[in-house]
C-alpha cells in the first residue's frame, strides 16, 4: 500500500493532492453556507443548487471547448492548471466575501469558472500514477489517492464548521484556494523531480477522438455505464437521507454528520483493501460493491433506528471504498499511457454528471414517494443494476470461450 511513495515526484505529487482534498472536504460545507449567507432568506434552496452545480459541471464544458487545444499537455500539467484556476477563483471569492462586495451572480460565475478545467484536473490525476508508478503499484496508488479524498470528508466539513464560525464562509473558501496553491506547488515540484515522458503524437487527442477511443474500448465503455447508473440511482440519496433524518428520526444535524462520517471512515478502510479484493477479478467486485451498497440503503426503508442507519452506512462505506480504485485501474489498463488522460477525460463526461442530475432528481422523488420510500427504491434500483451487470458481465464471458472454443476454419 504505501510501496508508491518510495517514488519523490509520485509522494509529492500525492501530498498537494492530499492537502487539496482537504481543501474539497471544506468547499463542502463552505460552497452552499456562503450561498445561504448570500441569498439572506429568499429563494436560498435556489442559489444553494445553483453554487453546488456551479462548482461541478461546468468541467465538462471546459473539456469539450478546450480539450483539443489542451491535448497535448501531459497530465501534471493538467493537474498544475486546474489547480491553478481553482486558488486563483477561489481566492477571489473569499477577498470579495470579505469586502462585503460579493454578489450572488458574481459567486456563481466565478465557481463556474474554477471548475472549468475540473475534468481535465480529474483525468490528469487518473494518468499521473500511471505516469509516475509502475504497473504493479499503479492500484495502491490509485487507493491511496482514493483514501485520502474520504479522508478529507471525514476532517474538512468538521474544519470548515471551525472556520467559519471563526469568521465566516468567506474564511473557509479562502482556506480551499490556499490548498490548491499547495498542490500548483506539488504539481510543479514533480514534473521536477521527474520530467514527463514524450508522449508519441499519435496518442494525443481530442474530445471527438477520445469518445471514439471511449467506443473501441469495450471495458472502459461498460464501466461507464454502470457509472452512471451507479451514480445516478445515488444522487437521490444526497436529498433523502438529510429529510429522513430531521422527519423520521426527528434528530438533528449532528446525526446526519454523524451518517456521513461513518460511511467516509468506512470507505477509507475499504479503499485500504483494494489492492487484496482485486485478485478476485475487477468485474466481480465492481458488480459486488454495487449491489452491496443497494443492500445497505434497504433497511432505511423499514426502519427509523438511528443505529441500525449508522451501520448500514458504515457498511456501506466499507463495501464502496474499493470501487473508484479498481474502476480507474481498468481505465489506466486500457490503453497506451499517452492516451490514459483523453480516455479518462471521455469517460468522466457521462460519469460526473450523473450524481448531480439524480440529486436534482431527488427533490421530486422525495416529494412524492417520502424519504424512506426513496432511500428503498434507489436501494432495490442499484441492486437491480448490479444484477443486469452480473447477467451481461456473465453472456459476454460464455460468448468469449465459446468463441475461443470453436474451431478454426481450414482453407484449402
Amino acid at each position: 500500500m504505501l510501496a508508491p511513495l518510495r517514488s519523490g515526484a509520485f509522494a509529492t505529487l500525492f501530498g498537494g493532492y492530499a492537502v487539496s482534498a482537504l481543501g474539497d472536504g471544506m468547499a463542502l460545507v463552505a460552497v452552499s453556507w456562503l450561498a445561504v449567507v448570500l441569498a439572506g432568506g429568499h429563494d436560498a434552496a435556489i442559489l444553494v443548487g445553483a453554487a453546488v452545480a456551479a462548482y461541478t459541471l461546468p468541467g465538462v464544458a471546459g473539456w469539450l471547448v478546450l480539450g483539443r487545444r489542451l491535448a497535448h499537455w501531459d497530465p501534471r500539467r493538467l493537474v498544475l492548471a486546474e489547480a491553478a484556476l481553482r486558488a486563483v477563483c477561489l481566492g477571489a471569492i473569499a477577498l470579495l466575501s470579505t469586502l462585503g462586495v460579493l454578489t450572488p451572480g458574481l459567486y456563481v460565475g466565478l465557481l463556474a469558472v474554477s471548475s472549468l478545467f475540473g475534468l481535465l484536473g480529474v483525468s490528469g490525476e487518473l494518468a499521473a500514477v500511471v505516469e509516475l508508478l509502475p504497473a504493479a503499484e499503479q492500484l495502491a496508488g490509485n487507493s491511496l489517492v482514493t483514501l485520502a479524498s474520504f479522508a478529507a470528508t471525514v476532517a474538512g466539513p468538521a474544519l470548515a464548521g471551525g472556520l467559519i464560525t471563526l469568521d465566516g464562509p468567506g474564511l473557509a473558501l479562502g482556506a480551499d484556494a490556499a490548498s490548491f496553491a499547495v498542490l500548483v506547488a506539488a504539481a510543479a515540484a514533480s514534473r521536477r523531480l521527474r520530467p514527463p515522458p514524450v508522449t508519441p503524437a499519435g496518442a494525443v487527442q481530442g474530445p471527438r477522438g477520445a469518445l471514439r477511443s471511449l467506443t473501441r474500448q469495450p471495458s472502459v465503455l461498460a464501466a461507464t455505464a454502470l457509472c452512471v447508473v451507479f451514480f445516478g440511482v445515488y444522487g437521490p440519496v444526497e436529498v433523502a437521507l438529510p429529510v429522513y433524518v430531521s422527519s423520521v428520526l426527528h434528530a438533528g444535524a449532528g446525526t446526519l454528520g454523524g451518517y456521513w462520517t461513518l460511511f467516509s471512515a468506512g470507505a477509507v478502510a475499504g479503499a485500504l483493501g483494494a489492492s487484496q479484493v482485486e485478485r478476485l477479478g475487477i468485474w466481480r467486485v465492481m458488480i459486488a460493491v454495487v449491489a452491496g451498497w443497494g443492500a445497505c440503503l434497504v433497511p432505511f426503508g423499514f426502519t427509523d433506528s438511528t443505529l441500525g442507519g449508522f451501520v448500514a452506512l458504515g457498511v456501506g462505506g466499507l463495501v464502496y471504498g474499493p470501487f473508484l480504485p479498481l474502476k480507474n485501474a481498468l481505465i489506466q489498463r486500457a490503453g497506451p499511457a499517452g492516451s490514459i488522460s483523453a480516455l479518462a477525460a471521455a469517460s468522466a463526461a457521462f460519469t460526473v454528471p450523473a450524481a448531480p442530475i439524480g440529486t436534482a432528481l431527488g427533490g421530486p422523488l422525495v416529494a412524492a414517494l417520502g424519504p424512506q420510500r426513496t432511500l428503498l427504491a434507489s436501494g432495490l434500483t442499484t441492486i437491480g443494476a448490479a444484477g443486469v451487470a452480473a447477467v451481461l458481465l456473465l453472456t459476454c464471458r460464455r460468448r468469449h470461450n465459446a468463441a475461443d472454443e470453436a474451431p478454426a476454419t481450414v482453407r484449402p
